[in-house]
Order: C-alpha cells, then structure tokens, then sequence
C-alpha cells in the first residue's frame, strides 16, 4: 500500500508568518516615511524661498509674456533674466515682510490660493487686479461670477492652489530661539534688497525706461499686484470710516427754467449701454454694419470721439450721473453725494431706473428701481433675460399719472457684458460667424471673439430701435429723447488683453472710446444744428449730467458753464 502523504502544517505556518512580517515591516517603512515627510522640520527662511520661486513660476505667465511683447528674447536675454530676479527679489522680500512663525502657513496658504485665482484671470484674460478691479469684483453678482468659472480654472486653482496649500498646511517649522530668529531674519532682509539692487544696477538705464515707458506691465505681477490692492482697499475703508454719515448735497440752488413749465413736458429713454466701444459701431464707420436698424432711422446722432470716465461698470457708472469730472470724480465718495438724478427728482421729473445688470452702482438709490434680471419683472428670458424686456409695460409707466409729467427713464443694459459674448444676443441675431463659443476668449481665435462681440452689438441696436419705435407714439403729448451711452469700452485680445478694468492712464482707447447715440426728432425743443455739430467734437461722461439738467429745464450755478450734447432750440 502506497502511504498519502500530508502537507507540513508548522512550515506553511512560518512561510506565513514570515510573510506577514515583511509586510507589516514595508507598511511601517512606507509610514515612517510618509511621517519622515510631514515631520521634517523645515527651516522658514528655506520654505519662503522656495515658495517665493513657486509664485514667480506658475503665476506669472501673462506677466512674461507682457514683458516679451516689449522687450523680445532674443537681443534682451540679459535684461530678462535680470527682470526674472527682481520679480523673485521682491516676491522674497514681500513674503519676508508678511511671514513669522506664527502666520506663516496662514500667509503662505492666502498667497499660493490668491496667486492661482489671480494668476488664472490674467493669463486668460489680461486681467489687472489692481484697487478698482477688486471693488468691481466685489459688486460682482453671481451671475455675473459663475459666467467666469471654466473648467479650466477649476483644474489650475486645484493643481497650483488647493494642493500645494494642503502641503503648506502639513509643513512644520524649524523652531529657534528669538535671538536666531531675528539674526536670520536680518540676514534675509539684507539678501533680498541685495539682490534687488545687483538685478537693478546693471541694467539702470533701460529699466527706468521700463518703467516709465511700459509701467503697465508690473500690474501683471501676480501676487504682489493683488495684495497691494487689497492692501489699498483696506487703507481706503479705514478712511471711508472718517467720512460723512450724511448726504452730501449738490444743486442746492437748482430751479426750473420758466419755458419748462410752459412747454410740453420732456419724456426722455436714457440708456445705459454696457461694454460696447465705438470703433465696433456701424454708425461710426465701422466696416461692419452693426446697427443697420438705427442708420435707418430718421434724426439719429452719432458721436464718433467720446471718452468714459472709467474702464469699469462699478467706476463709470456712478460717475456718470456725479456732478465731478472725471478728473475730480472720486469713486470711494462717489455714494455719499446727491447725484443728477436726485436733483431732477427733487424737481418733480418722474425718474425711474430699470436695470437688467447688476446693479445700479448707488446712482438710483433713492428713486424708483426696476429689477428686469428676473423672469418676475421681465417676460423676455431664455438663457437669460433680455434688454428687450424692459420695455414691457412702457405706456402704463408713462400714463401712471393724471396729466403728463416731465419724466426720465433709464434703461440698464446687460448689453455686451463678457467674456460670454454668445449668450449676449437670441439665436436670431447671429449675423456674424464662426462664435466663441466659450468664456475662455484666449482658446479662441481673434475673429471668432470679435464676431460673438459684433453679433451683441447688432441685438443692442435691435433693442435702441424699438426704445425709438416705442417712444414715437408720445411726440405729440411729449419732448422725446433718446441718449444711448455705454459705460466703457472691452479689449478683444489686443496684445493679449480681454475684457476691461485696466488703470485709465494705462488703458488702450479700445476700453475707454465709447458709443454716444442720441435720437432726437425734430417736434422737441433740441437745436438739430447744435447735435450736428458736436457728433464731430470730443465729448464725455462729463456732458451727461449738465444735458439732463439742460434737456429738463433745470438751472443750477453747479454745472452753469459745464458743456453739453447739444442746445434748447430757442
């Protein structure tokens, strides 16, 4: 008989416990390691800099490519090199300044977050992030923000920003005594200024023509431009605290001219245009017929050399209607002084303000306020609500009184608003083709932005030609008016930069030359021979706030000498 043999029990055993404890031993090796990582202590003065390297590399790309626009690599290899040192130079110092032991993650984290958000907007879009970019940022609606997300930001802002923020967070910090830490800290200081002075030394002469030439280009420096901002922004609301709780008063002489209560009463549609600029305008000389439904009209007004106050809406808009110049227009005290608008209500004009945008920036606090950017108000929305509708209900606006009234009506566009030009217009309007079809204006090319901005255009003069349908009915009872007048102009990728919100000293014309349109028929009180011959002269948001008073019969020594649109007949 053959003997069946059986498996040794106690080896198999020990192959596996063996086993077991290779595993467990690898499994704390791996820990260990992974703790090593998280546990090494690492000197401050090391981590800043290389963080400091970190921001220099991955949120400046649009700040580069400004600085090669200028000056090329090719035969200013050194000057750029030297440029790339000062922009770590002074990364090192800022974050030298900002970071002890104490606030450093916090600090760290903020500026690695902030410089992938930052970063993100500029490459894409040319976006300055200086003061009056983040109050407009700030009176930003959600619709208006969730119109920025892309994937693409989703994917930078997890990739450079929550990442390496959650490893900064893990990070420990090599502790020394106070005597170490500030003998150190001196010793960087000294570093950081040193190599700013060798970076600047020997390239003196063409960095003061750097920055006096082409000083527009260090807004592009991300973080360092965003936290000066914030920190100006702060430094404001600290003054804004000293500031008066009361209303400043203006026009306090103001009184109605004796022929406006004898004459028929004004009836006036003031439209507040939105990002639109004027060489993109038919009318203008534009090779592309942009408002064909307007160069059809009768009495129509073009004005081909009109400058904004400002390159944003949260700046132009108040400033339109202040009784400042836009030398003298100060938008931080901007809500604390009485406006246009209130001295012609004060002077019993019927004025109402409907807005299918943000907001109306302050300027129509206290008169009527129409919200047409919901379907409760306005009955034209698809993808989103339309200029159009806010329209509706015209006659019953007007008739609301028992006899007719002096009466303003404003109408704020969404109009152009970017950088989703293609959702600015219905289907129908679509003249122009191939369209962006994405907020990414930098993924597209050129022409294809240029042809979904024109389309916008082509639907703003569809909606001005029915404000003009819809007041002719009134000329009989009325002195009717049409003022269309946007509140700043949009770069569509010259050089580089999209949108608007650029400093206005630096600005290009394309952000700050703006459409002025007027309809004024012949049975109103306007001399046509004096809009004539403005359409030619240089004009401004300045003549705005003189022509209302002007248009209502309203005298006030304020705005006596202040130029405007045009005349009263008399």
């Amino acid at each position: 008989m053959s003997r069946q043999t059986t498996p040794n029990t106690s080896t198999t055993e020990a192959n596996q416990l063996s086993t077991a404890k290779v595993s467990i031993a690898k499994n704390k090796k791996i820990l260990n390691d992974s703790s090593k990582f998280y546990n090494r202590e690492i000197n401050l003065n090391y981590l800043i800099v290389v963080i400091a390297l970190y921001l220099v590399a991955t949120a400046n790309i649009g700040f580069f490519e400004q600085v090669l626009s200028v000056y090329p690599l090719s035969t200013n290899i050194g000057f750029i090199f030297s440029l790339t040192g000062l922009l770590f130079g002074l990364m090192w110092l800022v974050l030298q300044l900002f970071c002890y032991r104490s606030t450093t993650k916090v600090v760290l984290v903020i500026m690695v977050v902030v410089a992938a958000i930052c970063g993100y907007f500029t490459d894409a879009y040319g976006t300055i992030f200086d003061r009056d970019m983040l109050v407009n940022s700030l009176q930003t609606d959600q619709a208006e923000a969730m119109g920025l997300m892309a994937p693409s930001f989703i994917i930078r802002l997890i990739l450079l920003g929550v990442i390496p923020a959650f490893i900064l967070s893990r990070v420990r910090i090599k502790r020394f005594s106070w005597r170490q830490a500030t003998i150190q800290k001196a010793i960087t200081l000294v570093l950081s200024v040193a190599l700013i002075a060798i970076c600047l030394v020997p390239f003196g002469d063409q960095y003061a023509s750097f920055f006096r030439q082409h000083k527009q280009v260090r807004y592009y420096a991300n973080p360092i431009t965003p936290i000066y901002s914030v920190i100006k922004l702060g430094t404001d609301y600290v003054d804004e605290l000293s500031r008066p709780d009361a209303l400043i008063l203006h026009a306090t002489d103001a009184k109605r001219t004796t022929m406006s209560r004898t004459a028929k009463p004004k009836l006036m549609v003031f439209v507040v245009g939105e990002t639109v600029r004027a060489d993109h305008i038919g009318l203008n000389g534009y090779q592309r017929d942009t408002m064909p439904l307007l160069a059809k009209q009768a009495d129509i007004y073009s004005f081909k050399n009109a400058a904004s106050c400002g390159t944003s809406t949260a700046y132009s808009v108040p400033c339109m209607f202040s009784y400042a110049n836009r030398e003298d227009y100060d938008v931080d005290t901007a809500e604390y002084n009485e406006n246009v608008l209130d001295t012609l209500h004060k002077q019993g004009v019927n004025v109402i303000w409907r807005d299918n945008n943000s907001s109306s920036k302050g300027v129509a606090d206290r008169v009527i306020f129409e919200d047409y950017k919901t379907p409760e108000l306005n009955s034209n929305c698809d993808v989103e609500c339309r200029d159009i509708g806010m329209l509706n209900g015209f006659d019953k606006l007007v008739k609301s009184n028992t006899a007719p009234k002096d009466t303003l009506v404003l109408l704020h566009q969404m109009g152009n608003h970017g950088p989703a030009y293609y959702k600015r217009y219905p289907q129908a309007f679509e003249a122009y083709k191939p369209v962006c079809m994405t907020n990414e204006l930098s993924k597209c090319d050129t022409q294809s932005v240029i042809n979904g901005y024109d389309n916008a255009i082509r639907y703003t003069d569809y909606f001005l030609d029915n404000v003009i349908k819809t007041l002719k009915p009134y000329q009989q009872d009325y002195d009717v008016m049409m003022i269309y007048i946007s509140d700043h102009g949009e770069s569509l990728g010259e050089k580089n930069v999209y949108l608007h919100g650029l400093p206005y000293s630096i600005a290009p014309d394309a952000q700050k030359k703006i459409p002025v349109i007027i309809w004024s028929p012949t049975s109103n009180s306007i001399d046509g021979n004096s809009l004539s011959h403005m359409t030619n002269q240089p004009v401004s948001h300045d003549f705005i706030t003189p022509s209302l008073l002007s248009f209502f019969g309203v005298m006030t020594q304020e705005v006596a000498s202040a130029p405007t649109f045009f005349k009263t007949a008399d």
